[in-house]
This record gives C-alpha cells, sequence and structure tokens, in this order.
C-alpha cells in the first residue's frame, strides 16, 4: 500500500511538473517580451522532478511535456522543446548527479542541445526543401524597413547605401548565427542552474549545487590557444574555415569577457561597493561597447598578469 501510495504520489508531481514545463514554454507564443524570458525557464520543472526522483522520471516527464506540446499546437514546437529544452534538462541533472564543476555542467548543458537543435534545423530545411533565396531577400526588405528611419535621421540616406548597409549587416548576422546560437542556449543553462540551485537549496536537497563565483573565476589555459587559433582561422580566405574561426573567436573572446568582469567584481568587492552601485558599474559596462572591448582586454591579460592574484587572495573572498 505504501509503494502505491508513492508511485501515485510520485505520478501526480509528474504531471504537475509537466503541465508547468508547457505553460512556461507556451508564454511565448502568448506574451511578447515577457513571455520569451519566462519560456527559457521552461527546462526547471523537468530539471527538479530528475534530481528528485531520478532519471526515469525526468524521462517520463520530457516525453510527457513533448507529447502535449506537439497536441496543443504541432509536432514542431514539440520537437523545438525536445531539441533545446528537454535535452538541456536532462543533461544539466545528469552533470549534477556526476557532480561537475559549474563550468562543465553549463558546457555540456549548452554543447548537447545545441548540436540536437542544429540537427533538427537542418532535418527541417531538408525536409521541406526551403527556399533560402527567398527567406534571404524577404529579411533584407524587413530590416531594411526597420532601419530606414533610424539611418535617414540627420541626412538621409540613399536606397543603395541602405541596400548596401543591410546587406552587410545580414552577412555579419548569418557567419556568427552558430556561436549566438550556442551563445544564447549556454544564457538559458546558466540562468536554469541558478534557479534551481535556489530552489534546491530552500528544498533541503542534497547534495547542495556548486556556485560559480564571479570574482574568482578564470578561464581555461587552454582558451588562449583557442583564441590564437580561431584568429588565424578567421583570415584564412577559404570561406568555411573562416566562418568557423570567426565563431569560435567570438565565443572565446566572450569567455574573456567574463573573466574581465570577474577581475572588476574582485576589486568592487575588495572596496566594499554596495551591491546596487555594483549592478549600476555593470549596466554601464553593457551599454557601452568600447568598455565590453576593454574588460574582454582586461581579462585576457589577466592570464599572465594575475590581477587578483587569487592563489594568495581567494580567502579574503566572502
Amino acid at each position: 500500500m505504501g509503494d502505491s501510495f508513492s508511485g501515485t504520489r510520485v505520478s501526480v508531481q509528474v504531471l504537475m511538473l509537466a503541465a508547468l514545463t508547457v505553460a512556461l514554454f507556451a508564454a511565448a507564443r502568448y506574451l511578447p517580451v515577457l513571455g520569451i524570458v519566462v519560456s527559457l525557464l521552461a527546462p526547471t520543472p523537468i530539471l527538479l522532478a530528475t534530481l528528485r526522483c531520478g532519471s526515469r522520471t525526468g524521462l517520463l516527464a520530457v516525453g510527457l511535456s513533448t507529447l502535449s506540446l506537439a497536441l496543443l499546437f504541432d509536432s514542431l514546437q514539440g520537437g523545438i522543446f525536445l531539441a533545446e529544452y528537454g535535452v538541456m534538462a536532462l543533461v544539466l541533472a545528469e552533470a549534477i548527479r556526476r557532480q561537475w564543476s559549474v563550468e562543465r555542467t553549463i558546457l555540456a548543458s549548452a554543447a548537447v542541445p545545441s548540436m540536437t537543435s542544429g540537427a533538427l534545423i537542418v532535418a527541417l530545411i531538408w525536409s521541406v526543401d526551403l527556399n533560402l533565396g527567398a527567406v534571404k531577400q524577404h529579411f533584407h526588405e524587413d530590416l531594411g524597413q526597420a532601419l530606414r528611419p533610424l539611418l535617414s535621421e540627420g541626412g538621409g540616406l540613399s536606397d543603395e547605401a541602405l541596400r548596401a548597409y543591410v546587406q552587410e549587416a545580414f552577412g555579419t548576422v548569418m557567419q556568427l548565427l552558430p556561436s549566438l546560437f550556442v551563445l544564447s542556449t549556454a544564457a538559458g543553462a546558466l540562468l536554469n542552474y541558478g534557479v534551481v540551485r535556489i530552489m534546491w537549496r530552500r528544498l533541503g536537497g542534497q547534495p547542495p549545487l556548486p556556485e560559480m563565483k564571479l570574482a574568482q573565476w578564470k578561464a581555461p589555459e587552454v582558451c588562449v590557444w583557442v583564441l590564437i587559433a580561431s584568429g588565424i582561422c578567421s583570415f584564412v580566405p577559404l570561406p568555411g574555415i573562416r566562418i568557423v574561426g570567426l565563431n569560435v573567436l567570438f565565443l572565446v573572446s566572450l569567455v574573456y569577457l567574463v573573466q574581465g568582469l570577474g577581475v572588476i567584481a574582485f576589486y568592487l568587492q575588495r572596496a566594499s561597493v554596495p551591491p546596487i552601485l555594483r549592478s549600476l558599474a555593470y549596466v554601464v559596462l553593457v551599454i557601452q561597447p568600447l568598455f565590453l572591448l576593454g574588460v574582454a582586454a582586461f581579462g585576457l591579460f589577466d592570464l599572465w598578469f594575475d590581477f587578483r592574484r587569487t592563489d594568495n587572495k581567494q580567502e579574503d573572498m566572502p
């Protein structure tokens, strides 16, 4: 009787968490801006179910959520959820179960969903025989109409110049699209990990999930060689190698941007700057591209100069 009651309770929990997952994912369809942010938390209920009840329960929650989305909307929505959020939740749970470091956990939970989602996109393009030329032309027209009021202020802009600007912007976005997709997936994985870590601690879950302290974080030394290699590849005249080099260079530069922010966070904490002023400083850095370049360079040079002297001063950090 007790085992039956326990199994029933787990089943009810799985159904509730699956329903919550579907609601979070579907929010992007009904809430213009806030819904997109809310939908990023769709893996959280599945991740909690997997951590509390095991991998079998997690797989069941993923299956129920995928089936529900396919029935409520269409099979494409279910496939997108499974390839991106379902896989992310399962990889996060497995990495946490293995007690991997935060860096390794986020890397795995960004890389695997990116590969599955990329495979899904390629399969969809192949199956529907999509006319990429028509899509490109439609994008050019929409982007041109959106940018015309902005670029025409204070002097006007000819149609030819606008068309050239749009083509250049489109080309840059398309070249960096893989790295932008990986970046968005990594941000979603980090967001879900942070939310689950807070909830897991309040639920008294064991073992506690590790925390990555920005002020102490340093990129692996191998990243500098990846940076050099990708920088060289980005100048190779072969289009395929050059695009791969640009995308890897962009991602590694973001890694050093995070390390640079860690250096700044270290000194802000040592100076006992109030949290609200720290947040304001980060906002100023984010909205100023030149500052971001400086911070990324600062993070790169930290590899050699060790601005924080992390080996000697780690005990000073809270």
